[in-house]
């Protein structure tokens, strides 16, 4: 489904992933792991045309993106759930989700906002708040929240546990896994939880430094041993 080949990004001059090569496959579930600066964030921008120039072959369904903008990737069925959620914070939690609307493609119309948040109990009570009123954590599920609503083949979530309480950690992981399971959507996280990861996904890539280190199943990663796990301590 998205096969990402020889990417290569930069910000500026600064030169952050270093010949990329990535495969999420349909209903596929995979995690980018490494430190905080690897370049995680960096390549889901780049999958999605986001801020970094790019070099390299990004395909969807096996068709160069090229230039394609971000708008209307997020129309072919790639839904970006970024680091910074984004959220509208004048506007309630079920508008939030109504926006989604504006990334479906015509012919897969978005979710009607009051089943998705029927399906994640945290939104449930607060439906009619603004998003400037919700904590962090409701942030993040809210976040999710529109991008499932989009009705995507393929999310894309980045360090989507950062800063969150261990319960609400826990509670995201049964949310995100449940919404997977249920419409058959794929997943590509960015994230630093290992915990997390293995609860969501069944497949590992690790950066270093803009650069792959490792990719394999979570059996892999387990066989690997240090050789793997030492490209992510401090």
């Amino acid at each position: 489904m998205l096969e990402v080949t020889a990417l290569n990004a930069w910000y500026g001059d600064s030169h952050i992933l270093h010949d990329i090569n990535l495969l999420v496959a349909e209903r596929a579930r995979v995690s980018i792991l490494g430190r905080n600066g690897a370049g995680k964030t960096t390549l889901l921008k780049s999958i999605m045309n986001g801020e970094p120039r790019v070099r390299g072959r990004v395909a969807w369904d096996g068709k160069a993106l090229e230039d394609l903008p971000a708008f209307r990737r997020a129309r072919l069925g790639l839904a970006l759930v970024p680091e910074d959620r984004r959220i509208f914070t004048h506007i309630t939690v079920t508008e939030n989700i109504e926006m989604a609307a504006h990334a479906a493609n015509p012919a897969r119309p978005a979710l009607v906002a009051a089943d998705v948040i029927a399906d994640i109990p945290m939104l449930q009570p607060i439906a009619s708040r603004l998003g400037g009123q919700l904590s962090g954590g409701q942030q993040q599920m809210l976040a999710v929240a529109r991008a499932i609503a989009a009705r995507p083949r393929l999310m894309l979530l980045d360090e989507p546990t950062e800063g969150l309480a261990p319960v609400i950690v826990e509670q995201l992981a049964a949310d995100v896994k449940k919404v997977c399971n249920r419409d058959g959507v794929a997943l590509l996280l960015s994230e630093q939880n290992i915990w997390f990861s293995r609860q969501c996904t069944d497949y590992v890539y690790i950066l270093t430094t803009g650069r792959i280190a490792f990719q394999g199943s979570w059996a892999d990663f387990d066989a690997a041993g240090e050789s793997a796990k030492r490209h992510l301590t401090l």
